[in-house]
């Protein structure tokens, strides 16, 4: 629509300069010039212009001008190709408005276009001619009627086609959620139950072994069996809440992780927290927790007692967990005698290597990325979700 808008100004204007009376400053050329410039104008600005909502007395403005301005010139210029400016005038209110309205605004033109040339035209078929102008008119308003047609149909299936994904989006969300929910009903049922009755048999063999005074350190044992199941109990607990959808404070599960951390694996842990807190989704809090739950076991697994720092770093961008240790300079053998031969994380981390593999699966189906290296002597584990 728009390259055609420059061609039928450049023929108007061509056609203008090369008839009778030539445009001027008084007059009729005058009228001739004031009528040029209309078509002129109302070409540029609409071969300029772009749909943005306008109102329809906005929009019908530009094409009555140029159909008016044909008019006159059709009326002056008995030679010039007005009728270009007028049918185009024409084709420009049925591509932009409703049919009814368009047919409205476009009956005047196409009659007044009709009219001049009978009057003005010096030839015999001046009747023929004006027929012409007419069929030409009502062949461009028809066919912009059904192309304005076919873009609101093709724009109604767009939209119901995104709709429709919408919907099955939606469905296949409501699918997921009855799914996890039925898993972690099952979850509940099965481990909930279980733990809970291995917690009641600790606890009794507990009270028998206080009774019968054991020997403290099978006492002791029968305690921390009863502790790791109530921990257990809890870790249970967590995953079904992520299941479920239920937020759990990241900050509190991993101050809890470090306090166990700290008691049973011997580990000098500090806890650092950076930047404004924000809430993220049950399944991302999740991943942190059980990544954070391998690094640290990681750690006192192959650097036992280094100093390891456990930062959440909040940013504008993303959410990064960091668990770094600073390594230990000798192994120890499994007897706990020292050896002479070096033994650092890299080492240690390169067996089976599916600690770290789970780490990064668990962090990639939250949108996350998992980094792990050796830093130093040591070596980190960095976690990010986005924010």
């Amino acid at each position: 629509m728009h390259l055609m808008l420059w061609v039928v100004m450049v023929l108007t204007v061509t056609s203008v300069l090369q008839s009778r009376p030539h445009p001027g400053a008084t007059g009729e050329r005058l009228v001739i010039s004031l009528a040029l410039a209309g078509c002129v104008l109302s070409l540029t600005f609409a071969a300029m212009a772009r749909d943005t909502g306008k109102s329809e007395a906005a929009t019908a403005a530009l094409p009555l001008v140029l159909g008016v301005s044909g008019n006159v010139l059709a009326f002056l210029q008995s030679a010039s190709m007005s009728v270009v400016s007028v049918s185009t005038a024409v084709a420009m209110l049925f591509a932009r408005l409703r049919p009814r309205l368009a047919a409205l605004l476009a009956a005047p033109l196409t009659v007044a276009i009709a009219a001049i040339t009978v009057y003005v035209s010096p030839s015999s078929n001046a009747f023929q001619v004006a027929v012409a102008c007419v069929l030409l008119c009502v062949v461009l308003g028809a066919v912009y009627v059904f192309a304005r047609q076919a873009r609101l149909r093709h724009d109604h299936t767009e939209l119901l086609l995104a709709e429709l994904e919408d919907s099955r989006e939606a469905e296949a969300r409501a699918a997921a959620v009855a799914e996890r929910t039925r898993i972690a009903r099952e979850l509940h049922d099965i481990l909930a139950q279980s733990l809970s009755a291995l917690s009641v048999q600790l606890e009794g063999a507990r009270k028998l072994a206080e009774r019968d005074q054991v020997d403290p350190p099978l006492h002791q044992l029968i305690v921390r069996s009863g502790e790791l199941t109530r921990e257990g109990l809890a870790d249970a607990r967590r995953a079904v809440a992520a299941l479920r959808g239920d937020d759990v404070p990241m900050v509190d599960q991993l101050t809890a992780l470090v306090g166990r951390c700290r008691r049973d694996l011997a580990l000098p842990i500090t806890l650092s927290v950076i930047g404004q807190r924000r809430t993220l989704a049950p399944d991302a809090n999740l991943a942190f927790y059980r990544g954070a739950q391998e690094a640290l076991t990681n750690t006192a697994r192959y650097a036992a007692g280094s100093p390891t720092a456990v930062v959440l770093r909040y940013t504008p961008q993303a959410t990064v967990l960091t668990i770094s240790d600073q390594g230990r300079a000798t192994g120890v053998d499994d007897d706990g005698a020292g050896t002479n031969v070096p033994v650092t994380p890299v080492e240690a981390w390169t067996g089976g290597g599916n600690g770290l593999r789970g780490m990064r699966e668990r962090m990639e189906r939250v949108g996350g990325v998992t980094h792990a290296g050796p830093i130093g002597q040591g070596w980190t584990v960095e976690m990010e979700i986005p924010a």
